[in-house]
């Protein structure tokens, strides 16, 4: 053990090993908020290095999702595991965005969508929300914090999911505004910039 005392990186090591045992049994664990938000962080540094290892591609897949065209239909499994299609919310103005727990953006942007929700739900307005989240838990702690009632679907897949990559995700959050016919009038709309649109419209 004196051996051990010596060498000064014994210490660290065992710091990193109880680390590395507990991380996923305890940051993982939403019931705790500091630990979430670590986790949450850590975890967006892990997506979007994911997302840097192919930004060249999602880049242009993004700008070839052009306004004036037929946004690409598809289904996933919302919280309860219920099929919800895009197609579902034809013959209404759709705000389709994609966003994360982890991301600090989006959480933001989610309570601004909460504020305008109610006022435009009325007259046409809905919200197809696809989260990039892998962990369930996580998804579902952010729906609630965040006091979100509109339409929440996700694969689980995080950055990679295929439609994320369809669509050119490739910073967070990313939106297309959707006219009843299932045209993209708009892309990257949110804060001031989307309250101005859904003026114009409604």
């Amino acid at each position: 053990m004196k051996s051990l005392a010596k060498k000064w990186w014994v210490y660290p090591l065992l710091l990193l090993i109880i680390y590395s045992i507990t991380f996923p049994f305890f940051f993982r664990n939403p019931d705790y908020p500091l630990f979430f938000e670590v986790y949450s962080r850590f975890n967006g540094t892990l997506e979007h290095i994911a997302i840097d290892e192919n930004k060249e591609q999602l880049i242009q897949n993004f700008e070839s999702v052009e306004i004036g065209a037929l946004a690409t239909d598809f289904t996933l499994a919302d919280v309860d595991g219920n099929s919800r299609s895009l197609s579902d919310f034809k013959g209404k103005t759709v705000l389709l965005t994609f966003w994360a727990s982890w991301c600090p953006a989006c959480r933001g942007e989610n309570k601004h969508l909460a504020e305008i929700y109610p006022e435009y739900k009325g007259k046409g307005f809905e919200i197809f929300a696809v989260s990039l989240d892998r962990s369930k838990k996580n998804w579902e702690k952010a729906i609630e914090k965040d006091g979100i009632t509109w339409t929440q679907v996700s694969d689980l897949e995080g950055v990679d999911s295929p439609i994320a990559t369809q669509y050119g995700v490739y910073s967070t959050p990313t939106t297309f505004l959707i006219n009843e016919e299932g045209i993209i009038i708009a892309k990257d709309v949110q804060g001031e910039a989307l309250d101005k649109e859904l003026a114009d419209i409604f």
